[in-house]
């Protein structure tokens, strides 16, 4: 088998960071709406009738302020379904009284469909908007590959968007290969699926593989909950590409100016053993629907050191001998799960820096995160050539999935 290379990190910002106090305050103003005036319509109330509040606003925002993540823990996200009303939050939402507020017209509540915008609608946004992220990763990746990975669990169609890529560009040679509906832990079996695609290659040509996760798309604001608040505030839009390579034609190709990347040493995955109910990602018919029990931090708490000892003795590493030298690339499946990880296998804060920064700049943007705390690794000069990087993620299984690395 042949070494592979993960590089040419292309992290693509499609539209803008918010603020995230700002983003909590304005899912109160979004709570407060379907709060009330679904209730109004099912309950059969004249629309022109004045009618008494269902749930107050200050009821909503102590709801908010007591379960969303706060901007202590991630400062920006982008959530581009509210590219529309950026102004509203940027300019006018602190001088709003919550009755006063128009409602979105994507967004609105219509007769019968008291939960907004239904599956298709949301699936058309997907396509809309996710197509400049493949022209955005091809106007720096200038050569044709010969496979293209498309990763998501936040958007189908088909033709698919990278199959339009490949047609837009008369690469009627590129295979097309989809991994989807993996949620957060989605980075890996796609680099496992390209690393077999290198290998099984006549000439080991390059693999890209592009993630397109328009999160933003399932906001369900319509159960008022801890955890949907907490899952609301979590996730984040994220979009990025890279590449995979044959070692030796890494270093042979002259449209790379930069050797930088991480070598693949070996693979682990695992499904954790009575968890199938503790998370998940379901097709809604609204929108796709996510469950996150209190009991996932107990089982990565209870199985991650034993699962990374595998991991690295796959790849004739100890992981007690070597760990104060690694960088672990932590998936931020939320703010205490790195802690957890870093606790549990008594590593310092610094280790996982990137996977706090990332979650700090951008939040949790599924698939697309671990890949964004590479492309920081690779770059961080004070992480030399040589070190050793232990990644992870947790996903619907509940599986736990690792990478050990080695930074060129």
């Amino acid at each position: 088998m042949e070494n592979v290379i993960i590089a040419n990190f292309h992290p693509i910002l499609v539209g803008k960071l918010i603020n995230q106090a700002k983003l909590n305050q304005y899912t109160k103003f979004l709570y407060h709406h379907f709060q009330n005036h679904p209730v109004q319509c099912m309950a059969g109330f004249d629309e022109e009738e004045d009618y008494e509040e269902k749930i107050s606003f200050e009821a909503v925002s102590n709801h908010v302020d007591k379960y969303a993540v706060s901007a202590e823990n991630i400062g920006t996200r982008q959530i581009l379904i509210y590219e529309d009303v950026e102004n509203f939050i940027e300019e006018e939402m602190m001088q709003t009284d919550p009755s006063e507020y128009h409602f979105p017209m994507d967004f609105e509540v219509k007769e019968g469909n008291f939960f907004g915008p239904k599956i298709e609608v949301r699936m058309e946004w997907f396509k809309r908007k996710m197509r400049y992220v493949f022209d955005k990763f091809y106007s720096v990746t200038h050569t044709k590959p010969e496979n293209i990975i498309h990763v998501t669990c936040s958007g189908y169609s088909s033709p698919s968007l990278a199959q339009e890529a490949v047609i837009k560009r008369h690469w009627d040679t590129v295979q097309v290969t989809h991994s989807y509906h993996m949620g957060c832990y989605g980075a890996f079996p796609a680099i496992r699926t390209g690393t077999g695609l290198l290998n099984s290659s006549a000439t080991h040509g390059r693999v890209d593989i592009v993630h397109t996760e328009l999160l933003s798309a399932h906001l369900n604001l319509t159960e008022f909950t801890p955890s949907n608040t907490m899952i609301c505030s979590l996730f984040a839009d994220g979009f990025i590409g890279y590449s995979l390579y044959e070692e030796k034609n890494f270093f042979a190709d002259e449209n790379i100016q930069e050797k930088k990347g991480l070598k693949i040493l070996s693979f682990h995955e695992v499904i954790i053993p009575d968890s199938l109910e503790d998370m998940s990602w379901d097709l809604g018919e609204y929108n796709f629907l996510m469950t996150l029990s209190k009991r996932v931090p107990v089982f990565i708490r209870k199985n991650i050191k034993a699962f990374l000892t595998t991991l690295c003795e796959k790849g004739n590493v100890n992981l007690d001998e070597q760990k104060e030298k690694m960088h672990f690339a932590i998936h931020p499946g939320g703010p205490k799960i790195i802690d957890y990880v870093v606790e549990e296998l008594e590593l310092t804060k610094d280790q996982a820096r990137w996977s706090y920064h990332i979650l700090k700049q951008l939040g949790n943007m599924s698939s697309a995160t671990i890949p964004h705390i590479f492309n920081e690794i690779v770059k961080d000069n004070t992480i030399k050539s040589g070190t050793k990087i232990v990644a992870m993620a947790f996903g619907p299984g509940l599986t736990a999935t690792g990478l050990l690395l080695e930074k060129i």
